[in-house]
């Protein structure tokens, strides 16, 4: 293969619905921090406020001494909004025809983000503590594999 047909196929295999979707993450990650009030305040108390809760004499994981509903409420936002956008990006998937992988890829973090959101508003609501976020994000990425192989099974 010559250098131009490198190039083309290299031009050819760029995901650009991939990289459309980094270039979403990236604008509501800014967004939610400009729109969101003190939130770099907010974010640095959270991560000085862990300490460790003993669940057994022998585990011990990080939890925040206190709730802090503007981090909780800023990741939720960003978690919906970013599930939501998933899935436009799987319709446009299905579009432009690409492959099973990427499809099965985009539906699996589709489901991880908005499982995620809902995890986090029920935080905010106080219907489940921090250790109850971490069994979600242990859902959230199960729903993910979950999906992922469905569609790999299906598709």
């Amino acid at each position: 293969m010559g250098e131009g047909e490198k190039g083309r196929k290299v031009r050819e295999d760029t995901d650009w619905i991939g990289l459309f979707s980094l270039g979403f993450f990236l604008i509501t990650l800014g967004t939610l921090w400009i729109i969101t009030p003190n939130l770099t305040e907010e974010a640095i108390n959270f991560f000085k406020d862990f300490q460790l809760v003993h669940l057994t004499e022998h585990i011990v994981l990080p939890a925040p001494a206190r709730s802090h509903p503007v981090v909780y409420t800023a990741a939720s936002q960003f978690c919906l909004v970013f599930g939501l956008f998933q899935m436009i990006i799987l319709i446009l998937r299905f579009i432009f025809g690409s492959s099973l992988n990427k499809k099965a890829e985009t539906l699996s973090g589709a489901g991880f983000w908005l499982t995620m959101s809902l995890f986090l508003q029920m935080l905010i609501n106080e219907t489940i503590g921090w250790l109850g976020l971490i069994g979600g994000l242990i859902i959230s990425i199960g729903i993910a594999i979950t999906l992922s192989n469905l569609i790999k099974i299906l598709g």
